[in-house]
């Protein structure tokens, strides 16, 4: 191809462009995003096949030791499916995308042992959503956004409020739900829960404010501050 046709190629393809009212950074922009968004589907397809092998595996395990899908949930290597890919899945930080929760207790009667369970899971949530409020507020201090007395009055509020925190998980997703009737015949049920890890940190740190005194109103300012995460 000679140098006129390559000009007449490309004086073709902007006036095609122009025409339609697409601009070379228009398509460029598409491509990217085209470029993007395979790379998406390509990474939710490793997390998927991850999650289903872990959950075949440990289903396995499970109905060894003699678990089982109570009526009206699904098959236990299919709720273990959804759990791990939660588990898997992080957001544009690195953080886990969700708090993730296991909790296994025994009682006399299902329902009790199951509320035991679910109870549990929370607070073994809150601790979690804890330790990521005080990632934030030492980020915080490392950027010389909040000085370290004040997070060190931030985080004494934090550590005392695991029980308040816990008590406002009310989005909590029961991602498992499995029981076995043991040799005693009481009831161990297992529950894995799902928090969406910037919503309960966000709601954490509300739940905090409400515990602070009228003498630390002034470190609520602190807190707002990381309600944008």
């Amino acid at each position: 191809m000679n140098a006129r046709i390559i000009i007449s190629a490309i004086a073709a393809a902007s006036m095609l462009l122009a025409a339609s009212g697409v601009s070379a950074q228009d398509v460029a922009s598409r491509k990217e995003y085209r470029q993007i968004e395979k790379h998406e589907k390509f990474l939710n397809k490793q997390i998927k096949d991850r999650a289903i092998r872990s959950a075949r595996k440990e289903a396995r395990k499970l109905e060894k030791e003699g678990y089982k899908a109570p009526v009206g949930k699904l098959p236990i290597d299919k709720q273990l499916e959804k759990a791990w890919q939660c588990q898997y899945e992080m957001d544009s930080n690195g953080y886990p995308f969700y708090f993730i929760a296991t909790a296994r207790t025994t009682g006399s009667n299902y329902s009790a042992a199951q509320m035991q369970a679910v109870n549990l899971a929370k607070l073994d949530l809150a601790g979690q959503i804890q330790t990521r409020v005080n990632q934030l507020i030492e980020a915080k201090v490392a950027n010389n956004e909040i000085s370290a007395t004040d997070a060190t009055s931030i985080n004494s509020f934090v550590s005392a409020s695991k029980n308040v925190i816990s008590n406002t998980l009310g989005r909590v997703i029961i991602l498992v739900e499995i029981y076995k009737v043991n040799e005693a015949g009481n009831n161990e049920v297992q529950v894995t829960l799902g928090y969406n890890s910037q919503l309960a940190t966000q709601e954490a740190i509300k739940a905090v404010q409400k515990t602070m005194t009228a003498e630390a109103s002034e470190l609520m300012d602190e807190l707002d501050s990381l309600l944008g995460l």
